[in-house]
C-alpha cells in the first residue's frame, strides 16, 4: 500500500469494480499509446499494460519512482518519467495520436487541464478522474448556475462526456468529495490563428472576472451595444448566458 501525500492531493484508488468499469470506458486497444498522469501504484496501468505495452508514465512524487521502476522494469516500452506534468514539456515528448489517462490530484486538476488543452492537435483522447464539482462545470450549459469560464476554456478545445460518478470510498485515503469519470474528445481547432485564440481567452476571462456585469459594460473598451446587436447577441446579457459560439464570434469581431 502506498503512503499518501496530502501536498500532492493523492487518492489511491484501490476498488476492482470502479477500475473495470474505468477500462471499459477507455477500451485500450493493442497498438494505443497511452500517456498517464500520476498513476500512483498502477492501479489503471496494470490493466492497460495487459492489453498495450506502449505505455509513458508520468509521476511527481520520488519515493514512487523507485516502485513503478521495479514493478514495470520487464516492459521495455514503459517510459517512467519523474517530472510535475505542469513543468515537463508535453509538445516536444508527446508522438501523435496519444491517449491521456489519470487520476488527477483534485488541488491542481484545472492547471492540468488546461496544459494539455495547448498540445490537444496531437490527443487523440483523454479519460480523467476529477472531483465532481469540476466536472460539472466542464460540462455546464449556458445559462445554469455552473457554467462559467470553465466551462467555455475546455468546451471551446474539447467534446466533453461526463461517464460516471465515483463514491469516495473506493480510494485511500477517503476523500472528502465525490468524484466523476469524464471522457474528452478534441475538437478540430475553432481558431484561424494564435492571435485570434489569444483574444478569445482574454475577452472570457474579462467577461467573467465580473460576472454579475452586463456585457455591454464589460465589453465596453472593445464592441459597441449596436456591434453587440449585429452579432445576435444581448447587450444586456450576463457573460453566463453566452455560449462558445457567442464568445468565438465576439471575439472574431474586436
Amino acid at each position: 500500500m502506498q503512503s499518501h501525500k496530502k501536498r500532492l492531493g493523492q487518492h489511491f484508488l484501490h476498488d476492482n469494480n470502479v477500475i473495470k468499469k474505468i477500462i471499459m470506458s477507455i477500451q485500450p486497444k493493442k497498438n494505443d499509446h497511452f500517456l498517464e498522469i500520476g498513476p500512483g501504484g498502477g492501479a489503471l496501468t496494470n490493466p492497460i499494460l495487459e492489453i498495450t505495452k506502449n505505455v509513458t508514465l508520468i509521476e511527481k512524487d520520488k519515493d514512487l519512482i523507485p516502485s513503478l521502476r521495479k514493478q514495470y522494469n520487464q516492459y521495455n516500452k514503459v517510459k517512467i518519467i519523474h517530472a510535475d506534468i505542469l513543468k515537463y514539456n508535453l509538445a516536444d515528448n508527446m508522438r501523435h495520436d496519444i491517449r491521456i489517462i489519470g487520476n488527477l490530484p483534485y488541488n491542481i486538476s484545472t492547471e492540468i487541464i488546461f496544459k494539455v488543452a495547448s498540445v490537444c492537435s496531437k490527443v487523440k483522447d483523454m479519460h480523467f478522474m476529477l472531483q465532481k464539482e469540476v466536472v460539472d462545470r466542464m460540462v455546464a450549459e449556458p445559462g445554469s448556475k455552473t457554467y462559467g469560464r470553465l466551462s467555455i476554456m475546455t468546451q471551446v478545445y474539447f467534446n466533453i462526456s461526463k461517464l460516471f460518478d465515483i463514491s469516495p470510498n473506493v480510494f485511500t485515503p477517503r476523500p472528502k468529495v465525490q468524484s466523476s469519470y469524464i471522457r474528452m474528445l478534441p475538437r478540430v481547432s475553432l481558431f484561424e490563428s494564435t492571435m485570434y485564440e489569444s483574444k478569445f481567452k482574454k475577452l472570457v476571462t474579462l467577461a467573467f472576472t465580473a460576472r454579475r456585469k452586463m456585457i455591454k459594460t464589460s465589453f465596453k473598451d472593445y464592441l459597441s451595444e449596436s456591434d453587440l446587436r449585429d452579432l445576435s447577441i444581448n447587450p444586456n446579457s450576463r457573460p453566463e448566458m453566452l455560449s462558445v459560439r457567442d464568445f468565438l464570434k465576439i471575439a472574431n469581431n474586436v
